[in-house]
């Protein structure tokens, strides 16, 4: 492999790897039950969110 070749796998390595560090990072700080519309709502199974058949 040319350096060129390898210079760019470990630059685009480094960025796969840091974006998945960063993701990780910003899920532990702030979790899935805690964030969104239906995170802050005392129950998954609130009615005003259930698929009724009705609509």
């Amino acid at each position: 492999m040319d350096p060129i070749a390898i210079v760019m796998m470990i630059v685009m390595c480094g960025l796969i790897w840091g974006g998945l560090l960063a993701s990780l990072l910003h899920l532990m700080k702030h979790p899935d039950e805690t964030s969104g519309v239906l995170g802050a709502e005392p129950e998954p199974g609130d009615p005003r969110y259930v698929r009724t058949g009705e609509d």
